[in-house]
Order: structure tokens, then sequence, then C-alpha cells
């Protein structure tokens, strides 16, 4: 089971809770949800529904390609979670295109987030970031980014231009923590230790974008406290 769950900032939190006098109650609460839903906060956030649509930007991930390690993390078979990966690439504009048409089946929606989902999309040079970006906000009916990473891939001069984004858009950097506890990390090949996920935090607050962190529940070897801990 994956859990997605977004940094708590003052914009999520301006439309999280609204006060009654003596008592706060979440604003999620009172639309009768059981918990503070990323499709809510959207909601929110944009005024209407808006839907995430996968595009494979054709990265690599560095515990793949042999820089970190080889073979990749053990949980990761990405046709398994990503759409756009299962399908024959095609230009940016033509996989929005495809997902757009696919989600229309499922949902009344015409706003749409891009998600850069699978592999480590921040995961090559400024130069060839800006324009898969940029090609993706260029269509008509996205109002956003998604960019899903690896907290040892986002070095400063992809920070900064994830800030620059984030001045003209909505922009969500996605990070796979996945646990906080080392072994963890190890057993599933991650490639990178819990303090690489710290200092990617640290570095990427006040940069304008919203946070979100990945974790999975139910590591092997994880008790209910370790996953109360993460």
């Amino acid at each position: 089971m994956t859990t997605t769950a977004s940094s708590t900032n003052s914009r999520a939190a301006d439309g999280a809770e609204e006060s009654l006098g003596s008592t706060s109650l979440p604003a999620w609460r009172k639309a009768g949800l059981r918990y503070f839903a990323y499709n809510y906060f959207l909601r929110q956030r944009f005024g209407y529904r808006v839907q995430k649509v996968s595009i494979d930007a054709g990265f690599t991930c560095p515990n793949v390609d042999g820089t970190v390690a080889i073979g990749g993390c053990t949980f990761c078979d990405n046709r398994s979670f990503s759409p756009s990966r299962r399908l024959p690439r095609t230009n940016i504009a033509g996989q929005i295109d495809e997902g757009i048409r696919r989600l229309k089946r499922r949902y009344v929606c015409d706003h749409f987030m891009a998600y850069f989902q699978p592999a480590t999309n921040t995961y090559a040079p400024v130069e060839r970031l800006r324009p898969l970006y940029e090609q993706a906000l260029d269509h008509p009916q996205v109002v956003g980014l998604a960019i899903g990473t690896r907290p040892d891939c986002v070095p400063d001069p992809v920070l900064d231009l994830l800030q620059e984004m984030a001045e003209r858009t909505y922009l969500s950097v996605e990070y796979g923590m996945q646990t906080m506890h080392d072994r963890s990390l190890e057993w599933m090949n991650r490639g990178h230790d819990h303090a690489s996920f710290v200092d990617a935090m640290q570095r990427s607050r006040q940069r304008g974008f919203e946070i979100c962190a990945h974790v999975i529940l139910g590591l092997p070897g994880e008790s209910h406290e370790d996953m109360l801990a993460t």
C-alpha cells in the first residue's frame, strides 16, 4: 500500500481548517471526508476538479543506470503504477491528449495536471528538463505540474529551475521518501538514506512549490510503531 501525503504549508492549512468560534473543525471533516484527501486539496486550491495525467519523459534512475546501483528499487516496476509507461512513448503533447481521453471516460473534468511520473524526473541537466516541462505547460488544458523524483536527484540548479517554474504555475515536487528507516531503504535497494530526504526537504522549503512525500506502509520487517514514526 502506497500513501502519498503533501507537506503541511500555509496554503494547504488555509484550505484545511475553518474557525468555528471556540472550536476549530477541519473543512474536509465538515465535507464528510475521513481524511484530508489530495483530491479535496486540489479542489480547494483550484476551485474545480483537477486530474493528474501521467507522462513518460524517457528518464531513467541513478540506481538503474549504475550511477548509484543497478536493478532499481525492489518495489518498482513503473508499468505497474504508471499508465504512461505501459503505452508506446509519444511526444509530451500526445501523451497528455491520450491521458485526457482516458481520464474523461471515468471523470467529468476539464483541467489536468501534467504528472512526470515514471523514473526520476529531475535526473537530467537543466537544459534538458526545461523544454520538457515547458511542453507540458503549453497544453491548453494543463493547469500545473507534478514532478516525481528522488531526494538525491535535486541539485541546486534543478531546484532553481523548479522555483522559477513555480512562479508561473502550480508545481508539486513529489519525493520518494518511502520510509524513514535506513534498514528498510537498504532492503529495497533504494540507493540513498533518510538523511538524503531530509536534506532535499530542507533545500526545497521556501521555494514556492508544494512538497509531497511518498511513503510505503507495510514494508517487510517494519512494525506498526515503525510506520507511525515514518
